[in-house]
């Protein structure tokens, strides 16, 4: 079909048509921008300062109360966190005494509230013994404490698992079975504690009362 339009027609469509291209490209100049502008929007991005925080939840640790003494520069009473370990019980009665023996404590044991730690003094030699009137008498008095109690009996806090196993009935899997209780929960306060060790119950525990100690 052939339209025959006039000049002044023709002109009419044409106005018509750029009229209907500028509408339709300023609808999706407007479309595109607005996608933008939703994008960028700053309540809306997380990487935005003003993102909302989500609060965060923290558990709170209980706190233990503590006993050291012996080879300590302030023993006494202190209030340390359940998560803490022997280790910062000793630094927080003021570090090691000059004549500590640590290597007789486990310091990565955990602590426990009420819990009594008795850090000893290194056992002294002859010669030392000899001069014995120039050491301070809490030192003489802890180290002759600490040599009766250990060379009588075992004692379960500070024992290798090699030396449980001259105990009656422990063998090598009761001994690192107490070695790993003592590890997990800290000293023994007392030796009936250790009937708590998977594996000792009463009938064993009468055996090696008499042969071991906690301090």
């Amino acid at each position: 079909m052939v339209f025959n339009l006039s000049n002044q027609e023709k002109v009419a469509v044409i106005f018509l048509l750029v009229i209907i291209i500028i509408a339709l490209g300023t609808t999706l100049f407007k479309n595109l921008n607005g996608e933008e502008e939703f994008m960028i929007n700053p309540e809306l991005n997380p990487s935005t300062n003003n993102a909302p925080t989500v609060p965060t939840i923290t558990a709170e640790v209980p706190p233990v109360i503590i006993h050291i003494s012996g080879a300590v520069k302030n023993p006494g009473v202190y209030q340390l966190k359940s998560t803490d370990r022997v280790i910062d019980a000793v630094k927080m009665a003021g570090g090691a005494a000059e004549k500590a023996n640590l290597d007789a404590v486990n310091l990565a044991a955990l602590l426990k509230d009420g819990q009594k730690i008795i850090i000893p003094y290194r056992i002294l030699k002859d010669e030392e013994e000899s001069s014995g009137e120039n050491l301070p008498e809490d030192i003489k008095n802890i180290n002759s404490l600490y040599t009766s109690s250990s060379s009588d009996k075992i004692n379960i806090n500070t024992a290798e698992a090699s030396l449980l196993q001259s105990l009656p009935g422990i063998g090598q899997v009761l001994s690192e079975r107490i070695v790993e209780y003592r590890d997990k929960n800290g000293f023994f306060n007392s030796i009936e504690e250790i009937k708590e060790v998977s594996g000792i119950g009463e009938k064993k525990f009468e055996g090696i009362k008499d042969l071991i100690c906690v301090q």
